[in-house]
């Protein structure tokens, strides 16, 4: 599940926002949290959409603005402060009543955990509105993350009160300081009573209606990608931690450096040079074991956050409706769940991380630097707007560049697929080097956006190189200078260097990054458009379809149907059909092909909704009737039957949860289709592999097949679609037979082009050019001069073929 946060135009803003997916009971990774907001029922055609009452000036958005606001005051006054007191002294000679560093860092590390789990405890707290009937974990989820936010800032306040009473006693800080440790107990007051007012304030949360035509179409930025990460935020916020560990010991280690430098030329002992040595080896082993840490939780935070993708991606794409389909290739989709996802992978994680790390690196650097020699820094500092500006330029460049190769890519995907699963009529007509030919004129498409690419990625890093260069040759020679005139130690500029290389190779990364997280946003415009995407049909009851008709006998009734493919708007398929099919009938749709038959089945198992007119089923309309009771009543055999690549076994259980399904009860339907006796005499019997897409069965075998996971469902209603227009003459007469097996007790839809499949059908509809011509038995029918149907059966005589379809 991905939340982001959903803007409206008034002042209420849903923190999350959740489609209708089908929970995964077998996903390990998958928490109950997200779990659970995985299976909000959202009406997807619905004009309505349920967020939370909750406002941008929310408690939980007032006291991060003041933990923010807290820690960034505390910050610049310690910075301040330093002209008076060396901040490193402050650290390496910590003090309880003379230092201060402990207070700025119990603010950030209050900062960064109270943000998270008061963003942890608003969202379970809104997951659970939607979903009364989660499991009991929800509550204890939302206990825990009270009491954990109790005990942070009720601990920060004792620390405060306990600091202040020490500091009071011995009155060593100076006024500036002195200042700071007051600020620190008013805000920790200020935070602890605000963290007891989430209680009430978490109770009066509900859920409203809100059109959707007040809600703001969401568009796809660098804020939205990182919004990924979000799933993870407990573990990246871990790693986190363990970054900060080690970008504190990369910070201090050019400073021990030149300390180490200095002595060695001016102490007449080794002794400080020996401390100074261990306490940069010390530093270093922290930092190792921090970077170690930062760099497992992060990967592992990438490999849980594209599972999750991946899946939600899946999800989306399975649930859309069938007309959806018709107009996107299955090459794009798969290039989705593979390249696509991939190249967010690290952009969310890792070049999070790598982020983060730069920025505190040249950020602390440069504050270091300040301390050191201010001269020296602002030298340095003149470069960064021009990188900045040439950043900006660079980004929107590479983001329409991104999108565009990878939608090359996609095409190039989709060709490679389509030939690949085509593979027999390729080689009949010795089409290698033509579907060759085609996959590479895609290829060169997607390599000219990627020679575009590397061209602007090659320039943008010269300049920046060159920038970078040029600040540093100044500052070397200026630092050179202030050596020669005594102004500056050796030892000094030694560490002044080091930390300038430090913010060159930071920037140098970070342009790098910032490359890599332009080029994501491009790649996740196309990902985002399916996860948001709503089903025009939806696979899942909500409001608008949730009627189960448990009386339901297999009465269909078509009123004025008309239909028009979303793929050919301006061709008409059916035209005012109306007929109806009473319960235990067999109908019979026959005509010529692409008269509309297999629509009107397509119509009736709702793949599509027709523009206008209405099915019905008893007495409910077909769009308000739940769709997994439609599913579960309503079974369908396509003309070309479609088998995976898994056992016969795993086909003909594949609609029903095969736990639930006994081998008695597949051999049964298996013997009812004619297909038992040839499933026996494979050698693996009912775990036999079919090969894709059933390649290892002949046709009549997949045909059985296909009818025996039809007759497993036991449906009311049985729609069979040119089951037997493919079929030899023996398999023709098995199917036949098994059909006539099948219509006991059920209602059945024949489409068929032979008239052995519809002469003993108790009604023939004749469809020609998508209206109904003629309608009424065999014998009626055939009795009529000139009659369409009459006409098709004297062809199928002379013709000898058995077939009753012109084309």
């Amino acid at each position: 599940m991905s939340s982001t946060y959903t803007e409206t135009n008034n002042d209420d803003v849903a923190i999350l926002d959740i489609t209708s997916d089908e929970k995964d009971e077998r996903s390990p990774l998958l928490s109950d949290n997200t779990q659970q907001n995985n299976s909000i029922l959202l009406a997807p055609i619905s004009d309505t959409i349920l967020v939370p009452s909750i406002s941008r000036y929310r408690l939980t958005n007032i006291l991060r603005s003041i933990l923010f606001i807290e820690f960034l005051t505390l910050f610049i006054i310690w910075l301040v402060g330093s002209r008076t007191h060396s901040l490193i002294d402050d650290i390496i000679h910590y003090q309880f009543t003379t230092s201060i560093f402990d207070i700025v860092s119990v603010s950030l590390c209050k900062l960064i955990l109270l943000i998270i789990f008061l963003t942890e405890l608003e969202t379970s707290v809104i997951a659970r509105l939607y979903n009364p009937n989660s499991p009991q974990s929800f509550i204890f989820i939302r206990y825990f993350y009270t009491i954990i936010l109790l005990l942070l800032s009720s601990c920060s306040l004792t620390f405060s009160i306990i600091k202040f009473i020490f500091v009071l006693y011995k009155l060593n800080l100076n006024k500036l300081y002195l200042s700071l440790v007051y600020l620190f107990l008013i805000f920790s007051s200020i935070e602890f009573i605000g963290t007891l007012l989430m209680i009430p304030y978490l109770t009066r949360i509900k859920l409203t209606e809100q059109q959707r035509s007040n809600l703001t179409k969401k568009k796809v930025d660098l804020r939205r990608l990182l919004s990924l990460a979000k799933s993870e935020r407990l573990l990246i916020g871990t790693a986190i931690l363990f970054l900060l560990l080690s970008s504190a010991t990369q910070i201090i280690q050019p400073y021990l450096f030149g300390k180490i430098v200095d002595y060695a030329l001016t102490s007449d002992t080794m002794r400080l040079v020996n401390i100074y040595v261990l306490i940069l080896f010390g530093s270093n082993c922290a930092g190792a074991i921090g970077s170690s840490f930062r760099s497992w939780l992060f990967e592992l935070a990438g490999q849980r956050i594209v599972y999750r993708l991946r899946q939600d991606i899946f999800n989306s794409i399975i649930k859309q409706e069938v007309g959806f389909f018709d107009d996107t290739r299955t090459g794009e989709l798969t290039n989705r769940l593979s390249s696509d996802t991939q190249v967010l992978q690290s952009a969310v994680t890792v070049n999070i991380s790598m982020l983060i790390r730069f920025l505190l690196q040249i950020i602390g650097s440069l504050v270091v630097m300040f301390y050191l020699e201010v001269t020296l820094t602002l030298v340095l500092m003149v470069i960064v707007p021009a990188i900045i500006l040439i950043s900006k330029q660079y980004g929107s460049i590479v983001q329409k560049l991104r999108k565009k190769f990878q939608d090359e890519l996609a095409a190039a995907g989709s060709t490679a697929e389509e030939s690949i699963s085509n593979i027999r009529t390729v080689r009949i007509f010795g089409a290698e080097h033509k579907t060759g030919n085609h996959y590479l004129d895609n290829l060169l498409k997607s390599y000219a956006v990627g020679k575009k690419l590397a061209w602007n990625s090659g320039v943008f890093m010269g300049v920046v190189s060159l920038l970078v260069a040029g600040g540093i040759s100044i500052v070397l020679w200026y630092g050179a200078k202030l050596v020669h005139d005594k102004k500056l130690t050796a030892g000094l500029l030694a560490s002044f260097l080091m930390y300038m290389l430090q913010v060159a190779l930071s920037f140098a990364f970070l342009a790098s990054i910032f490359t890599d997280f332009m080029q994501a946003v491009g790649a996740s415009e196309r990902i985002f458009d399916l996860l948001d995407r709503q089903p025009k049909i939806s696979s899942t009851s909500n409001p608008n379809c949730s009627i189960k008709p448990n009386d339901f006998d297999g009465y269909v009734r078509l009123e004025q149907v008309c239909f028009t493919y979303p793929t050919r708007t301006d061709q008409q398929v059916l035209h005012d059909i109306t007929f109806e099919i009473k319960s235990g009938q067999k109908v019979a749709l026959v005509g010529p092909s692409g008269g509309g038959k297999s629509t009107i089945a397509s119509l009736i198992e709702r793949f599509y909704d027709p523009q206008s007119g209405t099915i019905y089923f008893g007495s409910q309309p077909l769009n308000s009737i739940d769709p997994q009771w439609l599913r579960e009543n309503v079974s369908f055999v396509n003309q070309e039957p479609s088998l995976f690549a898994c056992s016969i076994r795993d086909n003909i259980t594949f609609g029903i949860d095969e736990n639930n399904i006994s081998l008695d009860d597949i051999q049964s339907v298996a013997k009812q289709a004619n297909a038992h006796e040839f499933i026996e005499q494979f050698e693996n019997k009912y775990d036999t592999l079919v090969g894709e897409r059933g390649v290892r069965l002949s046709g009549g075998q997949r045909q059985r097949i296909a009818i025996a996971r039809a007759l497993l469902m036991s449906p009311k209603l049985l729609l069979l679609d040119e089951a037997t227009s493919a079929l030899d003459a023996e398999s023709e007469h098995l199917v036949q037979e098994a059909i006539e097996r099948a219509m006991i007790n059920r209602t059945v839809l024949v489409i068929a082009h032979r008239l052995s499949t519809v002469r003993n059908a108790d009604v023939v509809i004749v469809i020609d050019h998508g209206t109904i011509v003629e309608q009424g038995t065999h014998d009626e029918l055939i009795a009529k001069e000139d009659g369409i149907y009459k006409k098709l059966v004297l062809r199928q005589l002379m013709a000898g073929n058995g077939s009753i379809t012109t084309e």
